[in-house]
């Protein structure tokens, strides 16, 4: 009853709550003639700590930014063939009219000046590095990816952004979402000609941002700026192309945008392995932990209860895919207040695989066991998206953001597996078995923030609801044929249907108010109750003859399981913030509520009550406006999910038994974070360093049983002899240390950039080895070396490697440590010759040492195109490509957890030829 008083008087004080907020507005005219500019880009900075918001001017030349809160902050307003104007301004406790803003005509005729200057690569603006366009050159075709690859600190390797050893959560274009939270979707699909700027900054909450109150937890961020005049028009490409062996690729991306107002349709349909949408449309039906083949986390092919990423959807990374695909993009004003952006994906996969692993395991006697296996597989998934946010203001004073989020997936698929283990020169057990998943998945988000500012200067108060609901249900099939080698050999069989369902639920409020306390520091309360549920249920049938099918319930497979966890959170938070340093310390107490229930095949009861105290704080020093230190601490808990705690066996690969533990607790995560930045006007050169480490109590790791005879495990589930039975299981001494340096800087006698990075990487991962505790200590040194061209747009050129050596080891033995290198090396070229031929070549080298026998191997990965442009514009092009000339393309990774390593390789696609045609859309100016 108090707890519910006290939710009653929170929102009781935020429904009486009334304040003011205030514009900021002005009108961007020629310095001479008066006239309106149209298109200017208006960029409003925060100071001290970076955040921007971005505007474009109307047909007027005005502009105005909303809600601004009060504080000083720097105006910036640049339009092409004009000088770009830069001021400061104080917000007080009152509308900002600045009026007209004069800008001098620059250079117009480009054409007839020549540069001498070296356009600045980067500055540092507080949190926000920011590079020029300009100072890197690509070719006139290059994507916004072509272009970001050159910028030192940003990598994008296996379809994923990096920024300054970050992941880049979120693209923005001029301070809008493009294409939903999907990085890649965003910088492959935007021509690199019209960019002015790319932003990289640590993106605060949305409250954070409302509140100014800086709590240090922040996502990595790319802003990309347009060019003035480039915000209105349409730009894009289609393209089409066919090849030999039945090859085809056809697709394409049109933008059109006009103001405010932006639309991209986005489509693609091929047979070549291209999935360039986000990763979300690949995997992650439940949201649960991700597994893979048999690795940490109580994962695997298959799911406890039907609940397991592994039951309903492999990944299609690997192997050789047909895609087809459409998505859909909008960003709109509706009228003066609101702000809406939305997408849909649609995303249709194919995909067939082989794969090879060889497995060996830690060592617990004098000989040790390894495993071998040949899969093979195809799956079909269906995968729809549809995301929405709508900001609305109110008024002056209150605004609220809607974010509902709804994804939907099919899969079906079938594996063909052959597995061995084998102990010493002998083998134990063997399978051969197949898998035929029919699995569907829904899972609804949505999101709604009430903001409201008062009229005192940083007094807010704000009230986030969250809800989530989740669906998954489907069929496995499992027919498998096993053999046991005894004394005397003998084999089993299984023909099994499993009847998987899960569905979750959860709603959670969290109410912020922030009060000032005199002119640098800040005082923050919250409130947060959270409370979610889930079931699962699993029958399991076995075939009977006579016509009757699967009609025999195996209660031993079978399994009912309810799981509820609650938290409530109490917390208090000071800010300060001086003219270089700024502080943030806080407090939050939390008290948790476990309750498990199984009701089937035995009724089972857990209930756990948790209490912590969670001290986190943020400290950021500013050395000069180019150069800053921040450091941060944020303790974290995570409950286990249900996969993890209901104990119902799936037995998908009947060497590899899995089930969970319902005796789990949450685990306690602590984390620290280092980072300093530095960038050198005068030698155009940036510096990062990155350090975090994190430590885990009650570490959820695994226990895995080694069967050295024929063994009976949960639910009298036999395990044959070289069998693996893996549970979740709370282990302490999990570590985790990274360290990251990038340094870049122009390379004036080559015309080109120079980019180093430095990283290494340390983890301890306990788990249990039949009942003895092991830590294994992976520590991964790398390097690596960036040098891209900036000669000319007609000739691009960029030459890069990455190395890394890693080093494994392991306490309860040391018959498995080993290390192993891997160096991957690109070269890419692209040269514009005469009129409109292009020639490009890439070379890709990957070098495996220290693996299994037959994973060491070298390789290279060659492709080239060769073109011919069409057209006035050199709008069209005609090329010709070839792909992995050498014909010696393949894929190798190796996996090392607490129980063993393990190297995987899985057959790609190879050589083919293709000619295509790419018509690029260019229309800008509104026209058209």
């Amino acid at each position: 009853m108090k707890r519910l008083l006290l939710i009653s008087a929170i929102l009781c004080a935020a429904a009486i709550a009334f304040g003011q907020g205030y514009p900021v507005m002005g009108r961007a005219v020629d310095g001479e003639r008066k006239d309106p500019l149209i298109g200017a880009h208006v960029m409003l900075l925060k100071l001290p700590d970076s955040t921007t918001q971005a505007s474009t001017t109307n047909v007027d030349g005005r502009f105005i930014f909303r809600g601004v809160s009060p504080g000083n902050y720097e105006l910036s307003i640049s339009y092409l063939g004009y000088e770009a104007k830069i001021s400061a301004l104080e917000v007080r406790n009152e509308p900002v009219r600045l009026g007209e803003i004069a800008l001098s005509e620059g250079a117009v005729n480009l054409e007839q000046v020549q540069v001498t200057g070296r356009i600045p690569p980067a500055t540092q603006r507080g949190d926000t590095t920011q590079f020029n366009a300009e100072a890197y050159k690509v070719n006139p075709d290059a994507s916004a990816e072509d272009l970001v690859r050159k910028m030192p600190g940003i990598a994008v390797e296996g379809g994923q952004v990096q920024a300054q050893g970050e992941p880049v959560r979120r693209v923005l274009i001029d301070g809008k979402p493009f294409f939903g939270d999907d990085p890649m979707a965003a910088l492959r699909n935007l021509p690199a000609e019209v960019i002015e700027r790319i932003q990289v900054f640590d993106q605060a909450s949305e409250q954070a941002q409302f509140s100014g109150y800086n709590d240090g937890e922040t996502t990595k961020g790319i802003n990309i700026i347009t060019k003035p005049g480039m915000s209105n028009g349409q730009f894009g490409k289609i393209f089409a192309g066919y090849g030999d062996d039945e090859r085809y690729q056809a697709g394409g991306i049109v933008n059109f945008f006009k103001g405010d107002t932006r639309f991209s349709i986005i489509g693609q349909t091929n047979n070549i392995n291209q999935q360039n949408f986000a990763a979300e449309d690949l995997v992650g039906i439940t949201g649960a932990q991700s597994s893979g083949r048999g690795g940490r986390g109580g994962g695997g092919r298959g799911g406890r209860g039907g609940s397991n990423v592994g039951d309903f959807l492999i990944s299609q990374q690997d192997g050789i895919a047909t895609t087809h695909a459409l998505g859909l993009n909008y960003a709109d004003k509706w009228g003066k207040k609101a702000e809406v952006t939305g997408s849909y994906f649609f995303n249709y996969s194919d995909n067939d695989a082989y794969n090879n692993i060889f497995r060996d395991f830690v060592r617990t006697a004098d000989f040790g066991q390894t495993y071998t296996e040949e899969s093979s597989s195809t799956r079909k998934n269906i995968n729809h998206r549809f995301n929405f946010r709508l900001e609305y203001s109110i008024d002056s004073s209150n605004s609220i953001i809607l974010q509902p989020r709804l994804s939907f997936q099919q899969n079906d698929g079938r594996e063909q597996t052959l597995g061995l283990n084998i102990l010493g020169e002998l083998p134990q057990s063997s399978t051969d078995y197949q898998l035929l998943p029919e699995l569907s998945g829904l899972d609804f988000s949505n999101m709604l923030l009430w903001r409201h500012r008062f009229a005192r200067a940083g007094r807010t108060f704000s009230l986030n609801v969250n809800t989530g609901y989740n669906r998954n249900d489907g069929q496995r099939l499992l027919r498998s044929e096993n053999i046991i080698f005894a004394d005397v050999a003998f084999a089993d069989s299984l023909d099994q249907r499993s009847d998987l369902l899960s569905n979750g639920w959860s709603v959670s409020a969290n109410a912020i108010y922030t009060e000032p306390l005199g002119d640098k520091s800040q005082l923050q309360l919250n409130y947060e109750h959270a409370y979610q549920q889930s079931d699962s249920e699993q029958e399991t049938y076995d075939f009977e003859g006579n016509g009757q099918g699967y009609s025999l319930f195996n209660p031993l497979l079978s399994n009912i399981f309810d799981n509820e966890y609650q938290t409530q959170r109490a917390g208090a938070g000071w800010r300060w913030n001086g003219e270089k340093a700024s502080f943030n310390a806080r407090m939050t107490l939390q008290w948790a509520d476990l309750r498990s229930t199984q009701s089937f095949p035995t009724e089972a009861a857990v209930n756990r009550d948790f209490f912590n105290v969670l001290p986190s704080f943020f400290y950021r020093f500013r050395f000069s406006r180019q150069e800053q230190l921040r450091i941060s601490f944020r303790p974290s808990t995570s409950p286990p999910s249900i996969s993890q705690l209901q104990e119902v066996v799936n037995n998908s690969n009947p060497l590899f038994l899995r089930a969970g533990n319902p005796e789990l607790e949450q685990s306690y995560q602590h984390r620290l974070f280092m980072q300093y930045s530095k960038t050198k006007l005068e030698k155009s050169s940036m510096l990062y360093l990155m350090l975090s480490g994190q430590a885990t109590n009650d570490y959820v790791g695994n226990s895995t049983l080694i069967a050295r005879r024929d063994t009976l495990v949960a639910q009298g589930i036999l395990l044959p002899q070289g069998g693996q039975y893996i549970q979740p299981v709370n282990l302490d001494g999990y570590w985790n240390l990274r360290g990251f340096l990038t340094y870049g800087r122009p390379a004036q006698w080559l015309k080109s950039n120079l980019n180093f990075n430095l990283s290494a990487d340390y983890t301890r991962q306990p788990g249990l080895i039949n009942g003895a505790l092991n830590y294994a200590r992976n520590t991964r040194l790398a390097t690596g070396l960036v040098l891209s061209s900036n000669i000319s747009p007609r000739v691009d050129f960029t030459a890069s490697s990455q190395s890394s050596y890693t080093f494994v080891e392991n306490t309860l033995t040391t018959a498995l440590d080993n290390n192993f290198f891997n160096q991957s090396s690109r070269l890419g070229f692209n040269l514009i010759i005469g009129k409109g031929f292009v020639f490009n070549t890439e070379l890709n080298h990957q070098l495996f040492s220290g693996l299994s026998a037959d994973f060491n191997q070298t390789f290279w990965l060659w492709n080239m195109g060769l073109g011919k442009k069409f057209f006035e514009k050199q709008q069209g092009e005609l090329r010709l490509t070839a792909f992995d000339l050498l014909g010696q393309n393949t894929s190798i990774r190796r996996n090392v957890t607490e129980a063993y390593v393990e190297d995987l390789q899985t057959v790609v696609l190879q050589q083919y030829f293709m000619l295509t045609f790419t018509y690029n859309i260019r229309n800008f100016g509104g026209k058209g």
